[in-house]
């Protein structure tokens, strides 16, 4: 009975091993495209901002995803969107740079990058240069936000500890 239960458990932690040499094999071979792809949503997630392009916003924002903005407050998507709709918030230009994206398994991502917004809330400016952070994950085959931090920052490099 002992042998039969030290075979069992080599035989899964071996199927283990091979499931995660195919899921690492496919990671690797795209995702260099994978990157592109995600910095690219991204850019055109910022563009959206900058026309007010809401529908973007719904499509590529969870619905359970949750805001965390550069002066602390956390906002849900509904809430995002009901300010992007009545005009509170306003985004007249945004140029993101220094892109680092972090795949976390073919079905998940974190990016970071820096932006330069000009931008006002309630005519207030909230214009500067931030520091950004999104959770992506791919759900029904597209990928969608679901967790997104901005930190006000001065000009900035992105810094990579080795």
């Amino acid at each position: 009975m002992k042998s039969l239960f030290c075979l069992l458990l080599l035989g899964l932690s071996f199927s283990a091993a091979v499931a995660q040499q195919k899921t690492a094999g496919k990671m690797a071979g795209n995702a260099e495209a994978t990157k592109a792809e995600l910095i690219k949503l991204d850019q055109e997630w910022g563009a959206a901002a900058v026309r007010n392009d809401v529908e973007f916003e719904r499509k590529f924002v969870a619905d359970d995803c949750l805001f965390t903005e550069a002066d602390g407050t956390v906002m849900t998507k509904a809430q995002m969107i009901q300010e992007a709709e009545s005009g509170k918030s306003k985004t007249t230009a945004n140029q993101p740079s220094e892109y680092n994206v972090r795949l976390l398994g073919p079905d998940m991502a974190i990016i970071r990058h820096n932006t330069t917004a000009t931008s006002t809330d309630n005519g207030k400016d909230t214009s500067g240069e931030f520091r950004r952070m999104h959770v992506v994950v791919r759900r029904n085959g597209r990928w969608v936000v679901i967790d997104s931090q901005s930190v006000r920052v001065g000009p900035v490099t992105m810094a990579v500890k080795q």
